[in-house]
């Protein structure tokens, strides 16, 4: 984008801006008008005589009135309209002509000179106009943007510092995620991991995680252990009694819903009840509903009850370790 496309900073419409501009133009041009005599050409400026006096005051006061409507306008303008910067630098000369050409009007109708073109004249003023009006423009300009600057130092390094905070937060609330974690996995992991099943002979038959364990079914003598393998439901046939397969099950979260089943508690998706009877149904669609009888229900429910406030306890530990960070 052009430079002269682009829109001016605010400060530069903002009301402390505009003030300092007034007082800082009022403040060089009174000395750089008495000391230097610009406008040789037309001496009628000073008060060595009364209407001398009174036209140099009516000039200065015109002057400082064109200027402060000027940025009044200035900024109502920008409140509703982007200013670019050549509009900004176009309004600056426009001020330049208004002033030079009161000045210009002054000299030819109150204190004609003899001699002297009134387009040198005009031109003579702009010059010395420019000269006033833009020495106090580029201080106040350059001190703005200083200020601006500065400003904007100050909000990055909050920003940074805001940043910082955070990582530190973050950095201790990780830490605090990782002191949870190790409090939350072994309530889920009391119970022995592997399970090793034995036939009548006391000879190792499998040795099976219980994760990939889903329930065991009793047949005579023989007991059909149902696990996952590789995502598939598999079944294996042990010959053994199921009493000596319970005290092996001790501890875990298989546990005995009917004379003939044992199921792992943590694959239990839903227990409903049908016609006076209850049943299970665990999270494997191929795995039919597993009856509970009467004698073992009450244990049944009160083993879930148990096993769904750990987990609950567990999961507002980590829920409270989480939030400040969320």
């Amino acid at each position: 984008m052009p430079l002269v496309d682009r829109e001016i900073p605010k400060f530069m419409v903002s009301r402390k801006y505009i003030s300092v501009l007034i007082v800082l133009i009022i403040l060089f041009s009174v000395p750089f008008l008495l000391i230097y005599k610009p406008f040789s050409m037309a001496v009628w400026l000073g008060s060595s005589q009364t209407l001398n006096f009174s036209f140099t005051i009516l000039f200065y006061l015109s002057a400082i009135v064109i200027l402060i409507v000027s940025r009044v306008l200035m900024y109502g303008v920008h409140n509703r309209l982007e200013v670019k910067l050549m509009t900004y630098i176009l309004w600056l000369l426009a001020e330049n002509i208004v002033i030079s050409l009161i000045y210009t009007l002054i000299t030819v109708n109150f204190f004609p000179m003899p001699g002297i073109e009134i387009s040198m004249l005009a031109t003579r003023t702009v010059m010395c106009v420019t000269i006033i009006l833009t020495i106090p423009n580029v201080f106040v300009m350059c001190y703005a943007m200083y200020c601006a600057k500065c400003e904007e130092l100050e909000a990055i390094q909050y920003q940074y510092q805001q940043l910082e905070n955070k990582y530190h937060l973050l950095d201790s609330r990780q830490s605090d995620l990782r002191a949870v974690a190790a409090t939350v996995t072994p309530m889920r992991d009391d119970t022995p991991k592997m399970i090793n099943l034995h036939d009548n002979n006391g000879t190792l038959r499998l040795s099976i995680n219980t994760d990939a364990l889903y329930y065991l079914e009793s047949e005579d003598n023989y007991i059909k252990v149902y696990y996952k393998h590789n995502e598939k439901l598999l079944s294996y046939m042990l010959r053994c009694r199921t009493r000596s397969v319970e005290e092996s099950l001790k501890g875990t979260s298989m546990m005995r819903c009917h004379r003939s089943y044992i199921v792992n508690l943590n694959k239990i998706h839903l227990m409903e009840e049908d016609r006076r009877m209850h049943y299970i149904t665990l999270n494997d669609k191929s795995i039919g509903r597993i009856p509970v009888s009467k004698s073992y229900y009450d244990n049944v429910v009160a083993s879930l009850s148990a096993l769904q406030d750990k987990r609950s306890k567990a999961e507002i530990h980590l829920d409270n370790a989480l939030n400040p960070i969320l």
